[in-house]
């Protein structure tokens, strides 16, 4: 024993000197184990400060009464310090059987199997038949490897006593056991249903449900499991499991949302998440599954391109472009991402975009879209693009983009009669003669199909090497009726 538990051995001695008069009564074997239980509530829910300072005022209420002390070190077993205070009271109160269970019980957490049996042995002389000296001696016999003995020793504290944490240790021993799986789980329903903060408990009675094929059962006892461990991504994980074996769906999804919110970030777990979204028809809980998902697998489109059908369905445009430009990002190569794009644009009226889209999926390698070559030809046709590049001077490529653009504004008079205006652009250049950019400086005529057909032709023009930026102006008059 080191020196600080020596100190505060012979403090502890020192307080616990008890003033003159009539002895303190040990707390009855019952009173004392729901003290107990209530330790061990404590330590599960995390809350021992609480019940630590509940017990200073009922020292301080009955200064006399060695119990809270007795209590409190309990609260701190194992430790250097809940011994000592054992130690002392024991020295002080031989005749109160509880500092020699807690004695047992530290020495038994410490593996110090053979110190554990005298203190056990005088709490049970102190009062015969002491239910819980012979519990914690079963304890004793089962981390010695006796589990005959351990379990007989126990079943004769439960006879004496019971109380669920008894029949939870027995139970416990018993499941480890060939043929005993039934007993065990008999006993730890009526345990947890008195007590169910014991996560142990429930683990094990979750697990001997499921074997015994009950998986309704294995579900329920998980989810008393999980409510005990707010905070434990993988019991979230666990129970999803159990809670699908069991055919409740809508329960598992909880579950995987909880598991991801607290930071589960496994995708096969949050695929099947989305899966059982998709199942249970819930768009909304799939689009939130498929966005964790999609941060757990960066290289992976598809969850991005589901959000975008998603989005799509809700006619929400602006988040079905970003996902689908988030998805081409993320696979270049992939044809068919490109096309979902030109399709989108093209109804957006975003012609030399769904343009560039499209010629971007026919140049693309992978997942082909047959259907784009056609597509791709009825956009040129509808924007009067020439049949190749425009090239030659800068004045010839002004000219051959020209005929497009007029063919265009003729075909649009038919339906109005009235349209005029002007179209100003410029084309910026790099020192090769290749277009970087079409930026239209002035817009009158307010015509997209022409708007787009001049960007396009103007985008796709081979002009000499070392021309300026060039800007060109189209006026656009009915002629004369």
């Amino acid at each position: 024993m080191t020196s600080r538990v020596l100190t505060c051995l012979l403090l502890s001695v020192l307080c616990a000197l008890p003033a003159l008069g009539a002895r303190p009564v040990p707390a009855p074997a019952a009173d004392g184990m729901v003290m107990l239980q209530r330790v061990d509530t404590a330590r599960v829910q995390g809350s021992p400060s609480t019940l630590r300072t509940e017990l200073d005022a009922q020292q301080a209420k009955a200064p006399k009464d060695p119990m809270p002390r007795v209590y409190r070190a309990f609260l701190a077993l194992p430790s250097d310090e809940s011994f000592a205070e054992f130690k002392a009271l024991a020295v002080v109160y031989p005749e109160n059987p509880w500092p020699h269970v807690g004695m047992g019980l530290v020495y038994v957490r410490w593996g110090m199997l053979k110190d554990a049996a005298a203190p056990l042995e005088t709490a049970r002389k102190a009062v015969p038949g002491f239910a819980p000296a012979l519990w914690a001696d079963g304890l004793r016999l089962q981390a010695e490897g006796k589990p005959a003995e351990a379990e007989g020793r126990l079943r004769e504290a439960l006879a004496k006593l019971d109380i669920p944490r008894f029949r939870t240790d027995l139970a416990l021993l018993l499941a480890g056991r060939p043929g005993g799986a039934a007993e065990a789980r008999a006993l730890l329903v009526r345990s947890v249903k008195e007590w169910p903060e014991q996560p142990e408990a429930l683990q094990v009675l979750s697990r001997l449900a499921r074997e015994a094929g009950d998986a309704k059962a294995g579900a329920e006892a998980g989810a008393l499991l999980v409510a005990l461990q707010p905070h434990d991504r993988e019991a979230h994980r666990r129970q999803a499991e159990a809670w699908l074996a069991a055919g409740d769906k809508a329960q598992a999804v909880k579950m995987l949302e909880r598991y991801a919110t607290l930071g589960g970030a496994e995708p096969a777990v949050l695929a099947t998440w989305v899966k059982l979204t998709v199942e249970l028809d819930r768009p909304e809980d799939e689009a939130k599954a498929l966005v964790r998902l999609a941060a757990a697998t960066p290289k992976d489109p598809e969850p991005l391109l589901r959000l975008a059908t998603l989005a799509e369905a809700k006619q929400d445009v602006a988040a079905t472009e970003a996902r689908l430009d988030q998805a081409a990002a993320l696979a270049p190569q992939r044809a068919d991402i490109q096309v979902r794009r030109a399709r989108l644009l093209l109804k957006l009226e975003r012609y030399f975009e769904s343009m560039a889209a499209y010629r971007a999926a026919l140049a693309a390698p992978e997942r082909p879209v047959p259907e784009a070559v056609e597509e791709a030809a009825q956009l040129t046709k509808k924007l009067h693009l020439p049949a190749s590049p425009a090239k030659g001077t800068v004045e010839q490529i002004y000219d051959r983009v020209s005929l497009g653009l007029v063919a265009l504004y003729l075909e649009h008079l038919m339906e109005k009669p009235d349209l005029k205006g002007n179209l100003k652009v410029r084309v910026d250049l790099d020192p090769t003669g290749k277009a970087t950019n079409v930026v239209v400086l002035y817009d009158s005529l307010q015509d997209v199909l022409i708007t787009h057909s001049a960007h396009v032709a103007f985008m796709d023009a081979q002009y000499p090497p070392g021309s300026e930026p060039q800007v060109y102006q189209y006026v656009f008059r009915p002629p004369p009726r």
